[in-house]
């Protein structure tokens, strides 16, 4: 304030106004018992002036509580106080007002916690710590928030997708379904590539980012069970995995018993078929399929007979 009325006077006097700059960052903090966040000094008490050293000295003496810092190599020839050049300050305050904004805690009612996914972190210097995801909508990434008993939330910087891994889903989330799709062809392809020619730089790394991403989920419902054992079998079997392929085959066989909908089932089938090469499992499938009357608009049946039909021809021509 004291700065602004310095300004409001040297321009009443047909002068430049004070060029200052006071960097600020926000906090939590608590006011009469409420949570409130509030704005404080980045810096302490230390305020940047851009002017001559006369001007300085000026609006040093109509503000009694201002101290210049003393120059740490001063002589009766030399500056006498602190500088910094242009290129250096338009610097710190690209990089102090970038974070100006950024919140680093949060009070626990400040955020619903069942809507973002539950994460743990991978990597980094926040490695193995896990939270909540909340990020904007069709992003990957974001901060993680971690909550501290009950009292507030501490969120991390932005973090990649290679550093998220997911443990749940958020309450009433439909990402899984859009997730799972749209890894579903280059599972699909990273099979035939690995049964031909072997697998792109490509395939290796949707294939390792997915299981990486999803290996430690815990799928809300057995049709997300499903569909995330047989894309993580999958996956494996791509990579030519073999310990983790004979891992979630198991587990694909124990969610499959669990499997109301004939849809799923035959799904979930015959991509263990694409996966396995297994004849039971076609059998299966296509006892389900066999009694299907289907629409051209069933996507999700057509791709199922697609599916059986197009690996029946790959396994046979392996035999």
């Amino acid at each position: 304030m004291q700065f602004k009325a310095v300004s409001s006077l040297r321009q009443r006097r047909g002068m430049l106004p004070v060029e200052y700059f006071l960097p600020t960052c926000v906090h939590h903090t608590s006011l009469f018992g409420v949570p409130a966040i509030r704005r404080k000094k980045l810096m302490g008490n230390y305020v940047f002036i851009r002017d001559s050293y006369s001007n300085v000295l000026e609006i040093k003496e109509s503000m009694g509580a201002l101290w210049l810092l003393p120059h740490p190599d001063r002589d009766p020839a030399g500056h006498r106080y602190m500088t910094i050049s242009d290129a250096e300050m338009s610097n710190f305050m690209i990089a102090a007002r970038a974070y100006a904004n950024e919140l680093p805690c949060y009070p626990i009612d400040r955020v619903d916690l069942d809507e973002g996914d539950k994460v743990e972190i991978v990597g980094g210097e926040f490695d193995g710590m896990c939270g909540t995801l909340q990020c904007s909508q069709g992003r990957k990434s974001g901060k993680v928030l971690v909550a501290v008993g009950n009292l507030f939330l501490i969120a991390t910087p932005d973090l990649g997708p290679q550093h998220i891994r997911i443990l749940q889903f958020g309450k009433g989330n439909r990402h899984p379904y859009r997730i799972f799709e749209s890894h579903l062809p280059r599972a699909i392809q990273a099979l035939h590539h690995c049964r031909d020619k072997g697998l792109t730089t490509d395939d290796i790394a949707a294939l390792t980012v997915f299981v990486g991403r999803f290996e430690k989920l815990q799928p809300p419902t057995v049709n997300i069970a499903s569909q995330h054992a047989t894309l993580m079998l999958m996956s494996f079997v791509a990579l030519e995995d073999r310990d983790n392929a004979e891992l979630w085959l198991s587990r694909c066989r124990q969610i499959l018993a669990r499997v109301k909908s004939d849809t799923q089932r035959a799904w979930q089938l015959a991509f263990m078929f694409a996966a396995t090469g297994d004849d039971d499992l076609q059998c299966q499938a296509s006892a389900i399929v066999g009694t299907w009357s289907i629409s051209p608009h069933d996507r999700k049946r057509s791709l199922i007979v697609s599916t059986l039909e197009d690996f029946a021809h790959v396994f046979d021509f392996a035999h």
